[in-house]
């Protein structure tokens, strides 16, 4: 981990661009009309349930978070951010392991 905090090492400029492209239509529309009250999305002790709103009036981030290739593409330009993911599911992988092998000896 501390070579890749030390390594410097330049991101490709196309990762880059693909990053920071302009905003595209949503590809994966709301599931609710605007104008629809949300029940039981209020996390506020006196609020109301919040309205669903256009598509075009939420964040394009939003969006982004349902496309995997612009979730690769993040994770691409963060190397720290990458070798965390890729240890945690190292880590995963040997906890399933240690129990599918313990569930075994019993």
């Amino acid at each position: 981990m501390l070579r890749l905090l030390t390594r410097s090492r330049a991101t490709p400029l196309r990762v880059i661009s693909r990053a920071y492209s302009t905003p595209s239509q949503p590809k994966v529309p709301s599931s609710v009309a605007a104008g629809t009250v949300l029940k039981g999305c209020n996390v506020r002790k006196n609020g109301q349930d919040p309205v669903a709103l256009e598509d075009s009036e939420y964040p394009q981030w939003l969006w982004d978070i349902l496309d995997p290739a612009a979730q690769k593409a993040k994770l691409a330009a963060d190397p720290v951010r990458a070798a965390r993911k890729a240890q945690k599911a190292r880590a995963k992988a040997i906890m399933q392991e240690n129990n599918f092998v313990s569930k075994m000896n019993k």
